[in-house]
């Protein structure tokens, strides 16, 4: 059974990779204050690799929380990155240099975990930097990256693309990319609404069998239980019938916004 989302920011446990798609920065704050606080109830230490925009942000939602960055990062619980800083760091004349990656992750790793390798938490945001660039293929690169840090190392992660989970083009070739390489996926910080407003737009744009038809097509073609099938369906949908995908997102995106009463 698919872990929920909650439990995810919560255990968290070692190779772990959950995404959350996001529009709002303060729905992504949310998660990352409930992730790394939950890391650092259980003595599980934390990198976090962020925009500047959202360090402050970041900030209040963990002193909501009763914690703040400062005394986190006194009592050696967490080292604080600069996500554009370490992404210049990592590149190089052709691209991503795994060498530089893996030496910077490895630095930011022995600052919190002092070479003992206790479990710790990471949350980045490079791969959005390079998203939002246009750079996919380079996000895509820098994601099997870090899968492959979690495998030697004893680490989970989280990250976060600011993205239009409605835009039929990224639908179709960003999503699967990002969907592929994580464990775990939030495609909408209210997915049972989402899941409602996907399940209508099926309903009123290609009728009610049909709608039935995908659901179980879907559900026979997708292997990857990470992914909900809200999300699934929107990906299955914008390959298989590009004529009535743009519609449908189009109808999703109404009935999220504004949900039936």
């Amino acid at each position: 059974m698919r872990q929920s989302w909650g439990d995810f920011l919560k255990g968290a446990g070692t190779h772990s990779h959950g995404v959350q798609v996001y529009e709002d920065a303060g729905d992504l704050a949310d998660s990352v204050a409930a992730y790394l606080v939950a890391g650092f109830e259980r003595d599980q230490p934390a990198v976090l690799v962020a925009t500047p925009e959202h360090v402050g942000l970041f900030g209040e939602r963990l002193v909501a929380r009763g914690w703040e960055l400062g005394v986190a990062e006194s009592a050696g619980l967490l080292v604080l990155a600069d996500a554009e800083e370490t992404l210049a760091g990592i590149l190089g004349p052709h691209g991503l240099n795994r060498g530089r990656f893996e030496r910077a992750v490895a630095d930011m790793l022995h600052r919190v975990q002092g070479g003992a390798g206790v479990q710790t938490r990471v949350f980045g945001e490079m791969v959005d930097v390079l998203c939002r660039r246009g750079d996919v293929d380079t996000a895509d690169e820098l994601e099997r990256l870090w899968n492959d840090v979690a495998r030697a190392h004893q680490i989970s992660l989280l990250c976060g693309y600011r993205l239009d989970i409605f835009d039929p083009q990224l639908q179709l070739e960003a999503l699967p990319h990002i969907c592929r390489e994580h464990s775990h996926v939030l495609p909408a910080r209210n997915y049972p609404r989402f899941a409602r407003a996907v399940d209508g737009a099926l309903r009123e744009v290609l009728g009610p069998n049909h709608a039935a038809t995908v659901y179980v097509l879907v559900s026979r073609e997708v292997g990857h239980d990470q992914v909900p099938l809200a999300q699934s369906i929107l990906m299955w949908v914008s390959a298989n019938l590009p004529s009535q995908a743009s519609q449908i997102l189009a109808s999703a995106r109404a009935h999220y916004v504004r949900p039936a009463a």
